[in-house]
């Protein structure tokens, strides 16, 4: 006979059943970002190369002069950078460059950015390029983030679409607004970009031996056009080495992913006899380690690569290695900078899924009374939550005004008409900023009247936190908006042409006499204020309800409950600060 199972041993076996399953679980494996850095540090952490000395202490190398010197010093301190012949590319690859540049420059989408180096002075680039790249794709550099064209056809919210009937091919993007001939141009360049890809990962199994090798998956390219010095006489002079005029100075690409390779596929157009003129040329320096200066033990290197060749920068070379690009005394060069951006907060689908996660979450809040919709938490972690979902909201507010609208806006008519991609993304996230501020708006009027009841409101959930999050925000809004409004004062943007001047978001701008209050005044000093003496009187109204207070007399009362009112004003942040500084001063007497 069967014996029975009580019912104990019931829930003990389900119990070890549920264990062994979680035990079964197998964990997923890192991701290459994860374990580059954990077996090779970060691009900072980066050392430098091997030191090659030059014996005659020259400050430069080229091949043509020193052919033997410039090889030792390229094997032993730029190693990582190699590059492939004309003739060692097929006669195709260099038909649909050519067919993409041209393509680019009918379709006009080659301008100059107004960059801001260091957050000082802004100044106009000496090159005119443009982004290509996954749809939805961006990319900061100097303060200024570009916005791409596709490469590849888009669905209707705007993700990548690969088609397969040939026909249908950038049938998308025609009918977004770029010409047929453009269109062709961008989505052979994303064929192109798969070419690169294939020949970079050759590339880095042939010449890295560390492991984990960095990517060459990449995801966009930076197509650069630089006249050369008889075209654009304004060019800077190369102050380092007097190696002649730059058309792109001294720098590390950024933004880019760590250990992650760079493909540049370059053609150059001289109008005059061939070695009768001097051509475009690229520098090259070697850096001490990943944050280090110019290693000056290290002789700089300068070669003038034929039109058409495709060099890399492997792995690490980026992040040791500094490069710049000489300009020629005749033509125009055109390169094709493929790269693995960094995605995380730089893509249309970044932020619209960022918007939708915290509109989807909406539920849970009800604003109209400050309450947390989940009985099951306890008050504290309901006050928390309601804390967290407003800290939330007010840093996307930031993000979307400082990050995507005003990096739009910024660029002008032209750049815009130019973008018919990103249409429908700045339509959605304007949308997007008007309502999350119309929920400020409403909390502020919430908060207000709670204020105002004595501690008496109608929910448990509300906090002087809130207060604090709202003010530091806002407080933290006004300085970008001075920042911003400091660039567009900047003369530079008077010599531009009116439709690649900066021009207003409406969300951002709205006219003060006829704004709903339904929507944050552009000056939000007030709003600050108001905060303030509305967190007062909250704060004031829970300790009357808390505390007895003992009788006195009314001149001090008075005196005492001013005290109180101006530090119940304050945020939690500059209570500290305040206690801190008369910490600090107490300290500086003691000591005297």
């Amino acid at each position: 006979m069967k014996k029975k199972r009580k019912s104990g041993e019931v829930f003990a076996a389900a119990g070890s059943i549920k264990k062994r399953k979680k035990c079964d679980q197998t964990p997923e494996p890192p991701s290459l970002a994860q374990l580059l850095k954990k077996q090779r540090g970060v691009a900072a952490d980066t050392p430098a190369p091997p030191i090659w000395k030059d014996k005659l202490g020259r400050a430069f190398l080229t091949p043509d002069e020193d052919r033997k010197a410039f090889d030792e010093c390229l094997k032993t301190s730029y190693k990582g950078f190699y590059f492939d012949a004309p003739s060692s590319l097929p006669q195709s690859l260099h038909r649909t460059f050519d067919d993409c540049f041209e393509g680019l420059e009918e379709g006009g989408l080659f301008l100059y950015d107004v960059v801001q180096p260091g957050k000082k002075k802004l100044t106009l680039t000496s090159v005119t390029r443009t982004l290509v790249g996954d749809p939805g794709s961006t990319y900061k550099y100097l303060g200024l983030r570009l916005f791409s064209h596709p490469w590849y056809d888009i669905d209707a919210d705007g993700n990548a679409l690969h088609l397969d009937k040939a026909a249908q091919v950038g049938s998308s993007l025609e009918k977004l607004g770029y010409s047929s001939r453009t269109t062709v141009a961008l989505i052979a360049m994303g064929c192109l970009n798969k070419q690169l890809t294939d020949r970079s990962t050759q590339k880095l199994r042939q010449y890295v031996s560390v492991k984990p090798v960095g990517s060459a998956e990449f995801n966009l390219t930076l197509v650069n056009k630089m006249e050369s010095v008889s075209r654009k006489r304004d060019l800077k002079k190369e102050a380092s080495y007097n190696m002649g005029k730059a058309s792109v100075g001294w720098h590390r690409d950024s933004g880019l992913k760590d250990f992650s390779t760079i493909a540049v596929y370059q053609k150059s157009t001289n109008e005059s006899p061939p070695n009768t003129t001097q051509q475009f040329r690229v520098a090259l320096r070697a850096m001490d380690g990943g944050a280090g200066g110019p290693l000056s033990s290290v002789p700089a290197l300068l070669v003038a690569l034929p039109s058409g060749s495709l060099y890399f920068m492997l792995d690490e070379f980026n992040h040791n290695h500094e490069h710049a690009v000489i300009a020629g005394d005749d033509g125009v060069r055109y390169s094709s900078t493929h790269r693995v951006a960094r995605e995380g907060q730089g893509t249309w689908q970044y932020i619209r899924d960022k918007i939708q996660n915290l509109q989807s979450s909406a539920t849970m809040f009800d604003w109209s009374v400050g309450k947390v919709n989940d009985p099951t938490l306890s008050p504290k972690k309901r006050k928390q939550k309601l804390v967290s979902r407003l800290r939330n909201q007010e840093a996307l507010l930031s993000e979307i005004e400082f990050e995507w609208l005003r990096q739009w806006f910024v660029q002008g008519h032209k750049h815009a008409q130019l973008h018919p991609y990103w249409h429908d993304p700045i339509r959605v996230l304007m949308k997007s900023f008007c309502e999350l501020e119309q929920s400020t708006v409403q909390i502020i009027k919430l908060l207000r009247e709670a204020s105002t009841k004595r501690g008496r409101t109608d929910s448990e959930d509300l906090c002087e936190t809130l207060f604090d999050v709202l003010i530091e925000s806002f407080t933290e809004r006004i300085n970008k908006r001075n920042e911003w409004a400091r660039r567009y004062k900047d003369p530079i943007f008077r010599d531009l042409a009116e439709n690649e001047r900066p021009f207003a978001c409406p969300c951002l701008y709205r006219d003060e006499e006829k704004r709903s209050t339904d929507f944050l005044p552009t000056d939000l000093e007030s709003s600050i204020i108001d905060l303030r003496e509305s967190r007062a009187a909250f704060v004031g109204s829970n300790e009357q309800n808390e505390e007895r207070v003992d009788a006195q007399d009314d001149k001090a009362k008075m005196k005492t409950d001013k005290k109180k009112k101006k530090k119940s004003s304050l945020t939690r942040r500059e209570e500290k600060k305040v206690a801190s500084n008369w910490n600090a001063l107490k300290s500086k007497i003691h000591r005297c």
